[in-house]
Parts: C-alpha cells; sequence; structure tokens
C-alpha cells in the first residue's frame, strides 16, 4: 500500500486513475477488479446476523433469512446517510474510526488480558514463530484469511484513495469528494498535477512520504496486528462449543461468551462490538469502491457534463447502485460466504496491481521512484498471494 501511496503522493492521482495511463483496458481492469471484488455487502449482512441474533436472542440460521436480510436493508440505507453527513467523506470516515479505536479495540484488549489463561498465550507465542499450515484447515477459509489481513491484499491499492482525499502531496491540487449534505461543490480534477524537481521540492515530497509511512506502520500495521491478534486469540479460547456456523453466525461468538461470563447485560454489549465492528467495516468498503469507481468514470468529458461537474452527484448515484445491489445479494446466499468470496477476489488483484505498479514506477522521475528492495517485496507479496488463491480455486474444483 505505501507503493501506490507514494506514486498518489507524487501525482495526486489514484491508482486506479493512474492505471488508465497505462491504458483504458487497464484503468478498467482496476476499478472493475475493486469493483467485484468488494461489492457483495457481505459485512453489513454479517452485522445484521449479530443485530438479529440480538433481537431473537439465540444464534440466527437459514430460518432467520428473512429477519436477517431486512435487518441488513436498513444497515446499507444507515450506511447512504452517514456517508451523505458533514464537509468531507473521508473526515466522516475518520470520526467512525477513532470510535472503533477508543471503544472496541480498547474492548478487546481489556477483554483479552482478563479472560485468555497463560497457555493459551503460550500457544499464540509458538503460533507466531511457526510457519506451517494447521492440519486440516479449510483451503478457502486459509486463502479468505490472507486475502483480507493486508487489508484486501491485491486490491488494497483501492484504500490509497484516502491519501488523495486528505490532501497528501500533489493531491492537495486535484480536489476531494464533498459530501452530499454539509459539503460545497469542490472542482475534482479528472487528471492528477506535477511538481518541479528541485531539492526543496523533493525535500517537501519527501516528508510527506514520511508522514505516509509512519502512518502506514504505526497506525495501520502494528494497529492491524494487534486489532487481528486479541479477537482471535479470545475466540480460541472461548469461542468453541456453541455449534455456530462460519456461513450463517459466527458473528454471534462474542455475545454468547459474554452472556455466559456475565449475563444479558453483557450479551448486548457483545452484540454492540459484533454489530458495531462489522458496520463500519462495510462502511469504508461502500465508500472505497465507490470512489474509485468515480475516480473511473471522471475521466471522460461527458461524465463530467452530465453530473455538471459536481462529483458528489455521481458519487452518490453510485452509492446508491451499490447498495441496492448488495441487498440482492443479501438472498443469495449465506452471509459468511460473501465476505468468502470478496476475501477470496482480493488475492486476484496482485495478478495486475504489482505488475501495473512496476511498470508505473519506472515511468516516473528516477528521482520519485520505489527503492528495488521495496519493488521486490512487492513481488514476493503477489507470489504469496497466487499461492493462496491457487489452493482456494483446487478447493472449489475439488482437486485439493
Amino acid at each position: 500500500m505505501y507503493s501506490w501511496a507514494k506514486l498518489t503522493i507524487a501525482t495526486g492521482e489514484t491508482p486506479v486513475t493512474l492505471m488508465f495511463r497505462i491504458g483504458m483496458w487497464a484503468g478498467w481492469l482496476g476499478a472493475l477488479g475493486v469493483l467485484f471484488g468488494n461489492i457483495w455487502g457481505g459485512w453489513a449482512y454479517n452485522s445484521a446476523v449479530a443485530l438479529a441474533g440480538g433481537i431473537l436472542g439465540r444464534a440466527p440460521g437459514p430460518q432467520d433469512a428473512y429477519l436477517i436480510g431486512v435487518s441488513g436493508t436498513i444497515l446499507l440505507l444507515l450506511t447512504f446517510l452517514i456517508l451523505a453527513l458533514g464537509r468531507r467523506i473521508a473526515r466522516t470516515l475518520e470520526i467512525f474510526n477513532w470510535i472503533d479505536l477508543g471503544f472496541i479495540f480498547l474492548s478487546f484488549i481489556i477483554l483479552t488480558i482478563i479472560l485468555v489463561p497463560p497457555p493459551v498465550w503460550g500457544e499464540l507465542a509458538r503460533g507466531l514463530v511457526s510457519f506451517q499450515i494447521p492440519a486440516g484447515i479449510d483451503p478457502v477459509l486459509l486463502a479468505a484469511w490472507w486475502g483480507y489481513i493486508g487489508l484486501a491484499t491485491g486490491l488494497n491499492y483501492y484504500a490509497t484513495a484516502w491519501f488523495k482525499d486528505k490532501g497528501f502531496g500533489m493531491s492537495s491540487l486535484t480536489g476531494y469528494i464533498p459530501a452530499l449534505i454539509g459539503g460545497r461543490r469542490i472542482e475534482v480534477s479528472a487528471w492528477g498535477k506535477t511538481f518541479t524537481l528541485t531539492p526543496e521540492n523533493l525535500k517537501v515530497f519527501k516528508r510527506w512520504t514520511s508522514l505516509a509511512l509512519e502512518e502506514l506502520m504505526v497506525i495501520f500495521f502494528l494497529g492491524a496486528i494487534i486489532g487481528m491478534l486479541l479477537p482471535m486469540t479470545l475466540a480460541y479460547a472461548f469461542a468453541t462449543g456453541y455449534g455456530l456456523s462460519v456461513t450463517w453466525n459466527i458473528p454471534m461468538w462474542l455475545a454468547f461468551v459474554l452472556r455466559d461470563l456475565w449475563g444479558p447485560a453483557a450479551f448486548w454489549y457483545g452484540i454492540l462490538v459484533g454489530v458495531f465492528v462489522l458496520f463500519k467495516t462495510q462502511l469504508g468498503i461502500v465508500d472505497a469502491v465507490v470512489r474509485n469507481m468515480a475516480d473511473a468514470t471522471w475521466k471522460f468529458e461527458n461524465i463530467r457534463k452530465f453530473f455538471r461537474n459536481d462529483i458528489r452527484y455521481l458519487y452518490y448515484l453510485l452509492v446508491a447502485v451499490y447498495l441496492i445491489w448488495a441487498a440482492m445479494a443479501f438472498i443469495a446466499t449465506a452471509p459468511g460466504v460473501l465476505i468468502l468470496i470478496s476475501a477470496n477476489m482480493a488475492n486476484a488483484g496482485a495478478l495486475w496491481g504489482i505488475p501495473f505498479l512496476i511498470y508505473l514506477n519506472y515511468k516516473m522521475p528516477k528521482e520519485l521512484r520505489l527503492h528495488w528492495s521495496i519493488l521486490l517485496l512487492n513481488i514476493i507479496f503477489m507470489a504469496m498471494c497466487v499461492i493462496f488463491m491457487t489452493f482456494s480455486i483446487g478447493r472449489v474444483l475439488g482437486l485439493i
């Protein structure tokens, strides 16, 4: 993700926009990859599972599909409302992330410290230094795990749009997408901007890239590692024995654990955590998918004229289309399956994302290029995505 962020800081363009510089086919491949990898609404659907479980007081299943679907549709409508409020959409999402950090993240830290017994901590430590695949694990689940531990692995270039909206580097000159209610019309450039390669400008550029690296390493990487390990450790220690299914009702695990420990009030706290964590994730994904599609279509002058050069109308039209499609997907399959689809498709993004990145990097001035070691890490990363994707496809086809 840092690799793409550096290009965005240098040009003010998102990765999808940069891909159009390779060719029309490359730009649409990058945009449609993000779309088809994330359009399924699985996070809202699973958030609805937790909400429906709270209403029913038990683990919901296929027989409760109607209630779950209605709950999920309500959450999708709430997504539209939240994205419509504020001055800048990225700032609205930031507020939700701070709530997550101060409420959910802190909750998991406290619960894990006071509840997880020492033997489980020992198993965690051994697992962190072990490089073997556990026996009997489902390749589809394993590939899905890999697909989401790095923010959608091969498709994580879509998240770089956040740096553009925050005005990092040259992005401050290309505009951002304002909210529908509370925002104002902003001129959003269809193309990026460049800067003269003077010593002073290069010094400023390096400061921006250093700031991006600090955010990615300190906040995202370390926060993500802790944020994954704590819930997994807690679930490993307590979530067995409830008969929960990955495809239908796994979001209920925390509520059941807390209910057995501390009663009904703790049960509802677990429901609240489950609903908020999954809903907040869906909120960010809706914005990311729509933002990338808006960037892709904003390249065309006829589109800009049709929407009177106000990207808000295009953005919220695409949000509405996304939410309608996601609501339709709710009736097609189980909640957990939708997340497994998205997570596994994320690995495929490396097949085009990394080659595009390498090509665009060498089109940049020498002073702005990525170090060869970072490119090597990207190639290794692509190979890992291909390996996990191969395992998953092999399982689906019955070859493994």
